[in-house]
């Protein structure tokens, strides 16, 4: 077999091989499922969430003079956030069960009908963390997106129930299935592959540019 010995060769068979890639090895990395927060309540001055778009984290911001506690699996006291720092109850199951993307293990110490025992986290007004009820959990799709991938699906409105002072409240959002999302590695597939053969050219230029036979200025 012969061997490449050029830059360009080298660059050319990269690029080759880029272009053989299946799509789906970008696509992957994709989710095809939305997570939106939608509304927050009570309306509290100085209280928002927002989900990251995959659905890996949600981000509560506290700058208001009420305390808000997120519950838990259990309805017990999960996390609390002020404006002055947050605090987790070390006795809520969903610390543990919220360190995995799965379902983590969960210590004999973590009993939702315990009273809290508060741990401080952060000085901050922010609590981030991962909470497996505003994400697809399935290891398969759901029966909707099964027979008809093709079209947008609205998977559940999910719910996370709160207490802001003395008022019951939820963080409300949906989880959606987008079609659209499924194609963008595809483009990406193609863009890299693009990219690839410009290069190419390029190296192939500045070689052929290098080669030409440079003009004897005595015999000229």
């Amino acid at each position: 077999m012969p061997r490449c010995r050029s830059a360009g060769c080298a660059v050319l068979i990269a690029a080759a091989l880029v272009l053989g890639l299946p799509a789906v090895a970008y696509a992957g990395a994709f989710s095809t499922y939305v997570t939106t927060v939608t509304s927050v309540t009570p309306a509290v001055a100085g209280i928002s969430a927002t989900a990251a778009r995959n659905g890996e984290s949600i981000t509560v911001r506290n700058q208001s003079g009420t305390a808000l506690v997120v519950d838990g699996y259990q309805g017990e006291p999960y996390l609390k956030i002020t404006a002055h720092g947050v605090w987790e109850n070390e006795r809520s199951p969903a610390v543990y069960l919220n360190k995995e993307q799965t379902i983590g293990n969960i210590p004999d110490s973590a009993d939702a009908r315990r009273p809290p025992q508060w741990k401080k986290l952060d000085d901050g007004d922010v609590a981030t963390w991962h909470d497996h009820r505003i994400h697809w959990m399935g290891n398969t799709d759901p029966p909707s997106v099964a027979e008809d991938p093709d079209h947008r699906h609205l998977i559940t409105r999910w719910r996370i129930p709160t207490v802001a002072g003395a008022k019951q409240g939820r963080i409300v959002g949906t989880l959606v299935y987008e079609p659209a999302t499924k194609h963008l590695g595809t483009w990406i597939t193609v863009g890299v592959g693009v990219a690839a053969l410009v290069a190419v050219l390029a190296l192939n230029l500045v070689v052929r540019r290098r080669r030409r036979p440079v003009e004897d200025p005595v015999r000229g």
